[in-house]
């Protein structure tokens, strides 16, 4: 240790100590900020990607019910009986649809989010026609109808499915980010105690040596 009382300047020394102070401080300030984007992934993963994935569930099952309804229609009693079920759905399917549209969607995400409401619109005028036509018993035209309706029913659900992919990929993509976040957040720790401990060994070493350089007091000696 006899390298330290050969030191000149320590008061550049100190400073130099408080700038990895500072440097420090910033490290916990980008730990603050890390912290904040994981908070921010985690949300992402319940609201954007879990929510969403039950207003997918959702739709698919109201389609389907609804479906039903409609296929077992054969008369117009039964479309009297029918008609307001019909309605609770196609009210509960829109307003998933706001809610789910109010979410953060990706670029796919956005393309068949729109193709879905767009065949989700086409369903349901055909429907009403197709009910309108069975009331009247024009038989051709419900046929035609029916067949139109089953193939925008299976275009929606291919949205449907499309979308639910996307919900997979896009919560790995949040979870590979809140991996690396964390890892990155792990290294600077580590750098942190290795610069503590620099620091701290170097503050005692500058307190020793400046204490074994201080000139000692003479004394003084009585005369006899």
């Amino acid at each position: 240790m006899k390298w330290a009382y050969s030191l000149r300047n320590k008061g550049k020394i100190a400073f130099s100590a408080a700038l990895i102070l500072i440097m420090i401080f910033i490290k916990n300030w980008i730990d603050k900020k890390h912290v904040a984007e994981l908070n921010s992934s985690f949300s992402s993963v319940f609201d954007d990607r879990l929510v969403v994935e039950s207003y997918i569930f959702q739709l698919s099952d109201h389609l389907y019910q609804k479906k039903i309804l409609i296929a077992n229609c054969t008369n117009a009693e039964q479309i009297l009986l029918a008609q307001p079920q019909v309605n609770i759905h196609n009210s509960t399917i829109n307003q998933i649809l706001v809610d789910y549209e109010i979410t953060k969607l990706t670029t796919a995400e956005s393309m068949y989010f729109g193709s879905l409401k767009e065949r989700l619109q086409n369903l349901n005028a055909m429907e009403e026609k197709f009910l309108s036509a069975l009331t009247i018993q024009d038989h051709n035209t419900s046929t035609a109808l029916a067949t139109e309706i089953q193939k925008n029913f299976d275009m929606a659900m291919l949205d449907l499915n499309q979308l639910s992919k996307i919900q997979v990929s896009e919560g790995r993509l949040l979870k590979e980010q809140s991996k690396k976040i964390a890892a990155g957040s792990t290294l600077l720790s580590q750098l942190e105690l290795v610069v503590l401990i620099g620091i701290g060994m170097l503050i005692q070493i500058l307190i020793f040596t400046s204490r074994s350089a201080l000139p000692k007091s003479p004394q003084q000696f009585g005369l006899n």
